[in-house]
């Protein structure tokens, strides 16, 4: 099979200042005084020592991983919509015909040898995982196990410029490792060490993606979670690809930078209150092969059970200080 030109996912992680003043010829604002932020992140998990459990509903969690693409901070008093961003610019979830799994390729090698690959998206929810559309325009929906599940023509050639992106304006860049993959299995992490413009913040945002390196636990996740239930063992994942705001428990409270500090924030995803919310002694295994399957596609019965989890761990992540 033929393709097009490769689709290079831009892949920038950045720490960057975004001024949105509708003053397009105002004069240049002198430098900002910085200060060092250390940013973390915890569970309530810490190795073998604590794990998170339920005695009610007889829940063991061992494992919690996640993967954010990017981080905001928001100034108070934000009159020029101000925002310090640390995270990862790439095409969202658009896949280049190397990140197929083999089976999708053998399937448009073998039955489309002649139409090129144009362009590829992973699905977050739905009854199919893949979309892959051809040259000619012809799109293909694979599901999470590499079968076809539908085919749709158009009268429209694909155009690979058609695909949307991010674009970052941005001044006083620090190159950071991301995306941000973090195993919070084994107590609090560093996620990234930064220097932040002095000031107040009022808000903190994050965005969870989907996982594109294929050597990683996470490949083609966004978070996962692993543990037993009644003895049984369970993994729980989800591919959702949101940004949401992070707050400390008193929401009149904001994150304070002073010159020459050194401070310190932490996420906080708090596995404990998730585990208490949801009723996790509802999880099957229908398809009785000794493995509790949660997520938005699984086999056993447990789609709108992996949702709950994953609107509880949004509700309960907040700010802490170190």
């Amino acid at each position: 099979m033929k393709t097009m030109k490769p689709m290079l996912g831009l892949f920038v992680a950045a720490f960057a200042f975004y001024s949105c003043s509708s003053d397009d010829d105002a004069s240049p604002q002198p430098p900002m005084a910085k200060s060092s932020l250390t940013i973390k992140a915890q569970s309530g998990l810490n190795g073998t020592a604590e794990k998170i459990t339920n005695a009610a509903s007889d829940v063991e969690i061992n494992q919690f991983m996640i993967n954010l693409s990017e981080i905001e901070f928001e100034f108070a008093d934000n009159d020029q919509n101000q925002v310090f961003s640390v995270g990862a610019m790439d095409d969202e979830d658009d896949l280049a015909y190397e990140d197929l799994p083999e089976e999708i390729k053998s399937y448009l090698d073998d039955n489309y040898p002649e139409d090129a690959f144009c362009k590829g998206e992973l699905e977050d929810d739905g009854p199919y995982m893949y979309e892959v559309e051809l040259e000619s325009g012809l799109e293909l929906y694979f599901k999470a196990d590499f079968t076809l599940y539908a085919t749709e023509a158009s009268d429209e050639p694909c155009h690979e410029s058609d695909q949307g992106g991010n674009s970052w304006g941005s001044q006083d860049d620090l190159e950071l490792a991301g995306p941000f993959e973090l195993d919070l299995s084994q107590g609090e992490v560093t996620v990234a060490d930064v220097e932040i413009p002095v000031g107040v913040y009022e808000e903190v945002e994050f965005e969870m993606d989907i996982n594109k390196e294929p050597a990683s636990d996470l490949y083609q996740k966004s978070i996962m979670i692993t543990g037993s239930i009644s003895g049984k063992p369970f993994t729980f994942y989800h591919t959702f690809e949101e940004e949401f705001e992070i707050d400390y428990e008193d929401a009149g409270q904001n994150l304070v930078i002073e010159e020459g500090g050194d401070a310190t924030v932490v996420f906080n995803f708090d596995l404990q209150a998730v585990v208490n919310t949801v009723d996790l002694s509802s999880a099957q295994d229908l398809n009785n092969d000794g493995q509790i399957d949660i997520s938005p596609i699984d086999e056993d019965g447990n789609n709108a059970l992996a949702h709950q989890i994953k609107n509880a761990i949004v509700e309960y992540a907040e700010l802490l200080d170190d």
